[in-house]
């Protein structure tokens, strides 16, 4: 059976671009509780991109898959998947919104799990190109979390609550799933799910809980129980998983995790034993970009020239709910 692979990859980025200043001077309006410098301090950040008020989530989508579609033809699309943490509404599906906007005619679908959205896509396209079922699948993404941003702080505990979600920025993603004509592809994935801990990073609105409470639409996360979740049993098995797909450590030859911060970034490089220049780390120019996160670093190792045809690539996510995932591409 051949292998599944990232065939084409491309990104879009609003133009906007917004520094920690900027983002600090606008919590300090609310009170003094940000002091100059303190997000890069806490998070690593420099600068993130904010897409328009009138961009939509699909609009960002669209953007970023329409050098795909032009370059292998609508025709040559079998399935349309929408992965991302946003979405334009609840009902529609946003891929029915991005099918339009790109004038296909396929079946489409949404896949929704946080920051892993975009990584249980590459999971789903695998199977279902395996199965014969379709055999060009694009996955879409469009991440604008600057409408989950919250400067109205009313105390430090809202504060606190609140924190992680100044390092948030907007970004669009698309990747090409086919068939590979040589040994490259997906050749092993595997993910975790501890869904008791899905309160500890929420937007609580717009959901049968709060359908009404608009005080409910924003970002709030308990990152430090997260951080320690994380950093325990999950990272150790989340390593296990790379001599499971058949690899060593020594084999990895570069890194892509999701982007929460330097921080975390610096820790798995040590948990895993994998040199922090073998990864790619896009987090000081976008910030957290969810779901978005993982192959924009990707699409950026790629036509950056850094990663090159035959390279090995260890794909990581981490996402609210709480789950992870581990990948292995071959390019």
């Amino acid at each position: 059976m051949k292998q599944v692979t990232i065939s084409q990859i491309s990104k879009y980025l609003p133009s906007r671009i917004v520094t920690n200043q900027e983002v600090e001077e606008r919590i300090n309006l609310c009170g003094d509780y940000i002091p100059e410098g303190s997000l890069e301090r806490l998070f690593g950040s420099k600068e993130r991109r904010v897409a328009a008020s009138d961009e939509q989530v699909s609009d960002l989508a669209a953007k970023a898959a329409q050098p795909i579609v032009s370059k292998v033809g609508k025709e040559n699309i079998d399935l349309l998947l929408f992965a991302a943490a946003c979405s334009d509404l609840i009902e529609p599906a946003t891929s029915n919104i991005i099918q339009s906007k790109l004038g296909l005619t396929c079946p489409c679908m949404d896949v929704k799990n946080a920051c892993n959205s975009f990584l249980n896509a590459i999971q789903l396209s695998d199977s279902l190109i395996k199965s014969g079922m379709y055999s060009s699948i694009l996955i879409v993404n469009g991440e604008k979390l600057s409408d989950a941003i919250n400067y109205n702080i009313q105390d430090k505990e809202h504060l606190q609550k609140s924190l992680a979600a100044f390092s948030l920025g907007d970004a669009g993603v698309a990747a090409l799933m086919q068939a590979s004509d040589d040994s490259s592809g997906l050749v092993h994935h595997k993910f975790f799910t501890i869904g008791k801990h899905w309160d500890l990073c929420t937007i609580l609105g717009g959901g049968s809980m709060y359908p009404h409470d608009v005080s409910k639409n924003y970002f709030q996360g308990k990152t430090s129980l997260l951080r320690k979740l994380f950093e325990g049993d999950m990272l150790a098995n989340m390593r296990a998983e790379i001599k499971v797909g058949g690899y060593q450590i020594d084999e990895i030859d570069h890194l892509v995790t999701h982007q929460v911060s330097m921080y975390t970034h610096e820790v798995i490089c040590s948990k895993f034993g994998i040199p922090k220049e073998k990864s790619i780390n896009v987090f000081e120019k976008y910030g957290n970009t969810a779901a978005a996160s993982v192959p924009l670093a990707l699409e950026e190792g790629i036509h950056s020239g850094r990663i090159q045809s035959g390279d090995t690539v260890l794909l990581l996510g981490f996402a609210a709910g709480i789950s992870a995932s581990v990948q292995l591409l071959k390019l």
